[in-house]
């Protein structure tokens, strides 16, 4: 097999070795490290989108807040719904739980079954109660 030969360089192009006039290495090709991966650019927001955006934290926060008021106010009205209207009832005091209720109001039955009627006299998901609260209590109980 006959060598090829050298490739002339034409008018301004320089001459490059042919690879066999080096010892079989041409040049090295050049390459990135693997960690110069350039970072993402910071997100930016167009003017619209910092307005949406605004906007929407802000009906956020405002919805959470009417709501959170509107269950204080529910709360703390004293509504009285038709089923309790008539009821005897006490006010909470500081300390008192509905246990200590359903024992001084009893009759000295069993004080679980009548902490379970105040319960749904109520409308109490939980035993917390908390001062200044009205609670209703069963007929026939002295208020």
């Amino acid at each position: 097999m006959r060598p090829r030969p050298a490739p002339v360089a034409g008018p301004g192009q320089a001459r490059r070795p042919h690879a066999s006039a080096e010892g079989g290495r041409g040049p090295a090709p050049r390459s990135r490290p693997a960690t110069a991966r350039r970072p993402d650019p910071p997100l930016r927001l167009t003017r619209r989108g910092k307005i949406v955006l605004i906007g929407a934290i802000t009906g956020f926060a405002l919805g959470a807040l009417l709501l959170g008021t509107h269950a204080v106010v529910t709360a703390s009205t004293g509504l009285v719904s038709p089923a309790q209207q008539g009821l005897p009832y006490v006010d909470v005091k500081r300390g008192d739980t509905l246990w200590t209720i359903a024992t001084a109001v009893g009759n000295g039955g069993d004080p679980a079954s009548t902490v379970r009627q105040i319960m749904n006299i109520n409308g109490l998901s939980g035993s917390l109660i908390q001062p200044g609260t009205r609670l209703y209590l069963p007929s026939g109980m002295p208020g």
